[in-house]
């Protein structure tokens, strides 16, 4: 079947091809081109853009075997319809203990398919790599090592539950982001509060005034600096299907809801130190440390191995982070774009392909837990990008950052980010 499935992406080796033969071959490899999707430090950007259009076209059915398993699970719930679907589950309606409650039910056989598909990813991987040995700096076999980890995690409910329950502690003592509240679970049934309101993707379309979506803009934006700098821990999924948002009273405040928690990243203390490093070296605007410690990040993980050129990319990346992080002048930007105009209209999610281009290109795969983070980022990014504004990345992160600075690295900072707004003002992005 397989074969019959692949054999037009084998002959014509287009995107919609390749494609095709990932929608027909079931979840794993559909999830598996949701993955890829953001690896444009291995895949060309044409066929990351063809495979992103598998976030949204995953079918979503009933089936039978689902409902009567989900029932024979957890005692006293009932399923209704269906409310949604993704690669790896579906949610039902449903009823428990008398209340309306939203019920994901784990597909039926994807363990097994799991299970056989990654054996066959592994082995085709192992033939790229003896077929074509000048691929082997892609380590592909890691890169499937690392896309099983997540896909096993998202699997298991239980699992989900557990981040859920973490996402809710983080956030407890803020009153404006929430999670649903669980109620039951297996490994293979979550039953949970429904989530009020709408999701971001409906809200952007709904005529709400600029400074409701404003409010909605700056819970979202620290959301994002709070996970990152405080918890160490981000939702590796938040794409606009993800955020629900709900106006709450007479002052119509915004109340978040995080859903589908399955990807949850926690940062590892390399990648926690990488950051404070990174961070630091942004605020100075040292573009050669900058550069340096991403550098190092890949070194300390041996992703460096074939690695070529690295005293010139240091020099690359570090300014293009620079002018990433801030708005920067002439002398820093005009190193990594044509125009102005390039530049001004570069978002958050295109600086990390770019980044991505520039380690593949001086043969260093990107660091496993490094790209999670990034995707998390941009997913996050072009979420509260639909709500019509930018996203100031440093400025967001500054109340978690207080701590690492002294004094003069303090008004450094300041200066630096007075600098940067006095910029995006000149260039109209503020």
């Amino acid at each position: 079947y397989l074969s019959l499935v692949w054999t037009p992406a084998l002959l014509w080796r287009s995107p919609s091809t390749v494609v095709f033969g990932l929608q027909w071959s079931g979840p794993v490899f559909i999830k598996l081109g949701q993955w890829l999707s953001t690896r444009r430090d291995i895949i060309p950007s044409d066929m990351c853009d063809a495979m992103g259009e598998l976030h949204e076209h995953v079918p979503a059915s009933g089936a039978k075997r689902d409902v009567s398993h989900a029932a024979s699970q957890i005692p006293q719930l009932e399923l209704g319809s269906v409310m949604g679907g993704g690669c790896v589950a579906q949610v039902y309606h449903g009823q428990f203990e008398g209340q309306d409650v939203a019920v994901k039910v784990r597909r039926s056989g994807i363990m097994k398919r799991l299970e056989m598909d990654l054996k066959l990813l592994h082995k085709a991987a192992w033939i790229i790599e003896h077929l074509r040995p000048q691929l082997r700096w892609m380590a592909l076999n890691e890169a499937l090592e690392n896309f099983a980890f997540y896909m096993k995690q998202q699997v298991n409910l239980s699992q989900e539950a557990v981040y859920m329950k973490r996402f809710d502690a983080n956030f407890h003592a803020r009153k404006n982001i929430i999670v649903p509240q669980i109620y039951a679970h297996t490994d293979s049934v979550l039953v949970m509060e429904v989530a009020a309101g709408d999701s971001l993707s409906n809200f952007i379309k709904q005529n709400h005034s600029k400074e409701k979506r404003l409010e909605v803009h700056a819970v979202l934006t620290d959301m994002m600096a709070k996970m990152a700098l405080q918890d160490g821990f981000l939702h590796g999924d938040l794409h606009p299907g993800n955020l629900f948002i709900q106006l709450q009273g007479e002052q119509q405040r915004p109340l978040v809801t995080l859903i589908d928690t399955g990807i949850s990243i926690e940062m590892t203390k390399q990648l926690k130190d990488f950051t404070k490093e990174a961070m630091g070296a942004a605020f100075r605007k040292d573009a050669y440390k900058l550069g340096s410690a991403v550098v190092t990040l890949h070194e300390k993980e041996n992703l460096t191995k074939f690695a070529e050129d690295v005293e010139e990319l240091k020099d690359e990346v570090g300014n293009l982070l620079l002018a990433g992080c801030f708005m920067v002048d002439e002398k820093i930007w005009s190193k990594c774009f044509p125009t102005f105009e390039d530049y001004n209209g570069t978002k958050v999610s295109q600086y990390f392909d770019m980044l991505m281009s520039k380690l593949s290109s001086h043969k260093i795969r990107v660091a496993p837990d490094l790209w999670s983070i990034m995707t998390a980022f941009a997913l996050i990014e072009g979420s509260i990008s639909e709500l019509g504004f930018g996203v100031n990345v440093l400025g967001s992160c500054v109340p978690y950052l207080m701590n690492h600075f002294n004094p003069l690295d303090w008004m450094r900072r300041k200066q630096t980010l007075a600098e940067s707004d006095k910029n995006s003002e000149a260039a109209g992005r503020k």
